[in-house]
């Protein structure tokens, strides 16, 4: 009798652990095992056993079983594009360091460290009190010349006019006429001094040659500087747009070469917390391989008007070389691996959702592209995948959407998240898990 007991005890614990264990399609099944070992066939525990299993399916293939909640998407008809990436380094679209073109003291620094200019603004001013002098002195000189020169001029007038009646000398003339014309000299000189004291006054005012970004100011007012100082004055660098470069190995030069005669698009990609992306267009291969390397430079044109890339930044550029017809496009989480390769789930018309094999090309950024295995118009499920099972009904969810400046769900997994569950169409039964 002790040993009858004990037999129950164990079997009772292995429905328990079945209870916590199996799935509800799995469940049933067992216990009525468990149910007929623990009382004779025919008994009235055998019999309340069997008559609490679920009913079988009419095909008499499964369980019924609740539908599995899924996130799904269409597969579309698309150009798998053919990338070549690279590393790449972020530079200015031109630099220009600021050298005084005379010597002076700083008088004023008309902008701060960092601030966008833009070409003619004002960046120094220097000392201008002496150059302005000798500008005055050259202009009276020009004036006393001028004044003498009319007078002179009188003079050889009146003595041509003499020279005919043998009153005054032709030597004389002459001597007069040679005076007019060094007095004309001198003023043509005046002149060209005051033009080049001129032309110093406005190197006083020293203005950016280039818009673009300021950098560190290397001197303060009331410092003196000199034209021939190596150190610039401030570094202007222009960031919109700016310049890419990257290196590809040797081999990749007909593709390079075919991507700057389609005048090709470039994706610019900046990690970190906040990953940065943006579009540009390749502008310029060497016309050299760097045999030290094997390697190959290009660059890319970015607008960056919203000055998300820096000079110095380091980036990833995916170069479109061409773009290939006749691909089925889904979100990359719709593909995943298995033994027997890359397999997607697929909801068929009465909303059971089967794996298929499919021949997977690329993967692109979030989009997968299959060359076999799918149909455009099929839908597939992106997420729910690990609760699925072949022929287990599904219902399709609508991803949330995330409140504003807080990400959803489904960007930290990659996939869309549920917000409200819509049944899918079925004809058939519901099946559970077999």
């Amino acid at each position: 009798m002790r040993r009858f007991f004990t037999i129950v005890a164990v079997l009772l614990a292995a429905a328990a652990a079945t209870w916590f264990a199996y799935p509800p399609s799995r469940q049933w099944p067992v216990l009525s095992q468990v149910g007929s070992l623990i009382a004779p066939t025919g008994s009235g525990v055998a019999a309340d056993a069997k008559a609490d299993t679920r009913p079988a399916d009419k095909k008499g293939g499964g369980t019924r079983g609740p539908a599995v909640p899924v996130v799904a998407a269409v597969a579309a008809t698309a150009e798998m594009p053919v990338v070549l990436a690279a590393p790449g380094t972020v530079e200015p679209f031109a630099t220009v360091e600021v050298k005084p073109r005379v010597d002076g003291q700083i008088s004023e620094v008309a902008f701060t460290e960092g601030q966008e200019v833009k070409a003619g603004d004002v960046l120094f001013r220097l000392d201008d009190r002496l150059i302005k002098a000798q500008m005055r002195q050259a202009e009276a000189n020009i004036a006393r010349d001028r004044a003498s020169l009319t007078d002179a001029e009188g003079i050889l007038r009146r003595r041509e006019a003499l020279v005919t009646k043998n009153i005054v000398t032709e030597q004389a003339t002459e001597t007069q006429r040679s005076t007019v014309e060094a007095l004309k000299a001198s003023i043509a000189a005046g002149e060209a001094q005051v033009e080049a004291w001129r032309t110093q006054l406005d190197y006083l005012t020293i203005l950016a040659p280039i818009s673009g970004r300021t950098g560190s100011v290397r001197t303060k007012i009331g410092a003196n500087v000199r034209m021939a100082e190596i150190t610039p004055l401030v570094v202007i660098n222009q960031t919109r747009p700016i310049i890419v470069t990257f290196s590809v190995p040797q081999a990749e030069l007909v593709n390079l070469r075919r991507a700057l005669a389609a005048n090709s698009e470039a994706t610019i990609r900046v990690g970190g917390e906040k990953p940065i992306e943006t579009k540009g267009a390749i502008m310029f291969i060497d016309n050299q391989v760097d045999r030290t390397t094997g390697t190959l430079m290009g660059k890319v044109h970015v607008p960056n008007e919203d000055e998300a890339l820096w000079p110095g930044l380091a980036v990833d550029v995916e170069l479109v070389v061409e773009r290939r017809p006749g691909f089925i496009a889904v979100p990359a989480s719709a593909v995943l691996p298995s033994q027997q390769g890359m397999l997607s789930w697929v909801i068929g018309a009465d909303g059971t959702a089967k794996p298929r094999t499919v021949a997977l090309a690329r993967v692109i950024g979030g989009t997968a592209y299959v060359s076999d295995g799918l149909s455009a118009g099929e839908r597939v499920v992106i997420d729910g995948q690990l609760r699925l099972s072949p022929g287990v009904a599904v219902t399709i969810r609508e991803p949330a959407a995330a409140p504003k400046g807080r990400p959803s769900a489904s960007d930290k997994r990659g996939s869309g998240p549920a917000a409200q569950d819509t049944p899918t169409p079925s004809t058939g039964a519901a099946r559970g898990r077999s």
